[in-house]
């Protein structure tokens, strides 16, 4: 088993695979029941990480609207203290600028190690949803399959029960179609009115008004 599956890692390594928790028909190929604890706790960690790359996305552009903004006052800063370089004031604006710079840095930083970290972790995780994925429909498939095959056997034995039944039905029908027309042609018809009242009760005149159609 654990050959088949590195062959299957080998075959799948350059394939593209779409983040199954955001395609809608992953969702319409496994039912709640399907869903085995590992494929819940992938969905969950998979859907997290997707969470999570859209707000590293987002908050790295604020960081950089943010340190553009402060770059910008920066300079103003410096033409500023061009004019007055002992301004107190201006000196505690730069200071306190170039310490937010430093940090904006930092986390700019660390945003862009987890903007390249994460979609490696997004795919990786996503593989091994596929691959739980496809456990539980093929194992799915498979009890399907057996069941298709009972219920064809099933199926096959009716209709041969089926068959015979109907060649028994006929026969019969051709035996009282037979015995009625002999005992008609024997003893007549008003003979055979007297005996219809005698043994054919009210459930079974249907059948005796049929045979005298024939």
């Amino acid at each position: 088993m654990s050959g088949r599956n590195e062959d299957l890692q080998k075959v799948l390594a350059g394939k593209n695979i779409p983040i199954l928790t955001l395609d809608n028909k992953w969702h319409k190929l496994l039912a709640p029941s399907d869903k085995t604890q590992q494929i819940k706790a992938l969905e969950e960690k998979l859907n997290g990480l997707v969470k999570r790359q859209g707000k590293v996305t987002t908050d790295g552009k604020d960081i950089v609207k943010i340190k553009k903004k402060l770059m910008s006052e920066v300079l103003a800063i410096a033409d500023a203290l061009a004019k007055d370089p002992y301004n107190q004031k201006l000196l505690k604006d730069m200071e306190d600028h170039e310490r937010l710079l430093k940090e904006c840095n930092e986390k700019i930083s660390v945003y862009e190690g987890e903007k390249k970290g994460i979609p490696a972790e997004i795919d990786k995780v996503n593989r091994k949803l596929m691959m739980a994925t496809m456990e539980v429909c093929y194992r799915k498939i498979r009890e399907n399959a057996r069941e298709i095959t009972f219920l064809d056997d099933w199926i096959s034995q009716m209709r041969r029960e089926l068959k015979k039944k109907a060649v028994r039905k006929q026969e019969m029908e051709e035996a009282n179609h037979r015995a009625y027309a002999y005992m008609h042609d024997i003893f007549g018809a008003d003979v055979i009115e007297l005996f219809d009242r005698k043994y054919h009760p009210e459930e079974t005149g249907a059948m005796i008004k049929k045979e005298k159609k024939r």
